[in-house]
């Protein structure tokens, strides 16, 4: 599926297929191929052509569903780290106390 979000912001940007990839380290016939939809944009590309443009991922993203489904998976991750480290630090107090 073409990408018209990304491409009319990019357009208006005034930014070149070719310098989003090289931002990616990939061709500009690869990055042709994302943008047309005939090759899937990663994750992990999408934010980086979203730094790039200087725009909130939401405002290139085709998908918004999977976007919404991914940060949520992101948050969830995180605030497992956190109650990871806070189990650490209370165990901590414990045995300091003792």
């Amino acid at each position: 599926m073409k990408k018209n979000k990304l491409i009319n912001i990019r357009k208006t940007k005034k930014v070149s297929q070719a310098d989003i990839a090289t931002y990616l380290k990939i061709s500009q016939a690869q990055y042709q191929k994302r943008e047309s939809g005939k090759i899937k944009i990663t994750s992990h590309e999408w934010f980086r052509i979203a730094s790039l443009l200087d725009v909130p991922i939401e405002s290139i993203y085709e998908d918004h569903y999977s976007l919404e489904q991914k940060s949520l998976y992101n948050e969830i991750v995180l605030l497992k780290e956190k109650i990871k480290k806070l189990e650490h630090e209370m165990a901590l107090i414990k045995i300091d106390k003792k």
